[in-house]
């Protein structure tokens, strides 16, 4: 995620996404003939910005044509954030960047649906929080227009030029804030725990309700059962650690000034598999109510259970001729019993390092692993392991000579975080053995 001031920095991604009203002449525009095609940019009829510093609001911006008999393509969305300098700091998604002038925001629609059909809403949206000494009463706007390729007549689309009025008004709204929960543990495997939450509204307005979301490491497991929540078990994926998630929807009425609390706090029970546990706390208001400050809607609080995660390596030995390509596969293993992860750093839990036999060298290397050296090579491991996850790295060795007793190394070097809950740190190291002969 990046973001910036108008003017100063690259944009960048907005964390939380909202659907904002579509301009009712641009909907209402007279379909397009047989022959021919228009496109059009889905835009906010205005946007109301609270003057209150730091205060977020949201708007959308989609790009649509009107003939579904043409497919346009490589469509791009200019907007011109140019009055928003000083005002604002503005967020937008990844697909979009700054233009030269630092004034621009030119985003990348690719295939542009048609609105009968493909067209399945805004592709971007715009977040703006404002800034320090902004008067009340300021008019401004957001130009934008957009162009794409067809294979339709004339073989470029381009939009009408249109804006989006924003005004900066003291706007009364809720500001919700979330306390954040004090750390728990250590505590057995098997434990029941509570991890109470507290929500402030600081702003100048009611919230009609809020909704709660809790996303839960794989170590845990939610026992709450509020009729309100509904819990997604953690499900192990190729790409992604385990992550669970509890998602509540409360009536409760949070008045300016009042702090309240859920009708039961949140009841969890440390897995066998558990040990350096996290909650990740959110909370928006409902109704589709702008949050004043967004920055106090997120906390978490850490779960630590008395446990181990025993990591290991696996050698291998081979046989084979002179001149021969043989494959070593060497290998990781989490014996746990519990999981271990880098959630916070994404740094990998543990790299190999392989030290080729002598006689030997290497003709192709998997793909996580790269040379130290004409006979060392070094394997980066993910950042989490599951309990009895097995990492093969297959090497495809050539035996150039025949060395009597040519044995390598395979060594792991866990994280220093991990390292002080491995039982057996004797198992982190592994032979490599070729057996050749003429």
């Amino acid at each position: 995620m990046r973001t910036l001031t108008a003017r100063r920095r690259r944009l960048g991604a907005s964390a939380l996404f909202a659907a904002t009203a579509l301009s009712a002449t641009v909907l209402g525009a007279t379909p397009a003939s047989a022959a021919s095609d228009m496109l059009w940019v889905a835009s906010p009829e205005g946007v109301t910005l609270p003057v209150t510093p730091g205060s977020y609001q949201e708007l959308s911006f989609g790009v649509y044509h009107d003939n579904d008999s043409y497919r346009v393509t490589n469509g791009v969305l200019t907007l011109d954030l140019s009055d928003l300098a000083g005002v604002a700091e503005v967020s937008l998604p990844d697909n979009c960047f700054l233009s030269e002038s630092g004034t621009n925001g030119v985003c990348d629609i690719g295939e542009v649906g048609d609105i009968g059909g493909t067209y399945d809403g805004p592709q971007v949206t715009l977040g703006l929080r404002t800034m320090e000494g902004v008067p009340a009463g300021a008019e401004l706007s957001i130009g934008h227009h957009a162009e794409a390729e067809t294979d339709g007549p004339g073989g470029v689309l381009s939009s009408h030029r249109g804006s989006t009025p924003v005004t900066v008004e003291s706007v009364p709204s809720p500001d919700l804030a979330l306390t954040e929960p004090a750390p728990v543990g250590p505590v057995d495997p098997g434990t029941s725990v509570t991890v109470p939450v507290t929500v402030t509204n600081k702003g100048d307005a009611a919230a009609e309700g809020f909704r709660l979301e809790v996303w839960n490491t794989h170590g845990l497991e939610f026992a709450t059962d509020h009729p309100e929540c509904a819990w997604t078990p953690p499900v192990p994926e190729a790409e992604y650690p385990p992550t669970g998630k509890l998602d509540c929807t409360f009536d409760t009425v949070v008045e300016p000034g009042a702090t309240v609390t859920l009708p039961e706090p949140l009841r969890l029970t440390t897995a066998s598999h558990a040990l350096l546990e996290r909650l990740d706390v959110r909370i928006r208001p409902l109704d589709g109510a702008q949050d004043r400050n967004t920055e106090d809607n997120f906390t978490s609080t850490s779960i630590t259970v008395e446990n181990t995660a025993d990591f290991s390596v696996q050698g291998a030995e081979v046989t084979g001729v002179a001149g021969e390509r043989v494959t070593a596969t060497i290998g990781f293993l989490n014996r746990g019993p519990a999981w271990f992860a880098n959630l916070g750093s994404g740094d990998a839990v543990g790299t190999i390092t392989v030290e080729v036999p002598e006689g030997t060298s290497v003709v192709s290397a998997p793909e996580d692993c790269w040379a130290l050296g004409s006979t060392t090579y070094r394997c980066e491991l993910r950042h989490w392991a599951l309990p009895d996850d097995r990492i093969e790295f297959p090497f495809e060795l050539r035996i150039d000579r025949v060395v009597p007793n040519a044995i390598g190394a395979v060594t792991l070097q866990a994280s220093a975080r991990q390292a002080p809950y491995d039982p057996q740190p004797q198992n982190a190291h592994a032979e490599l053995v070729v057996n050749a002969s003429e």
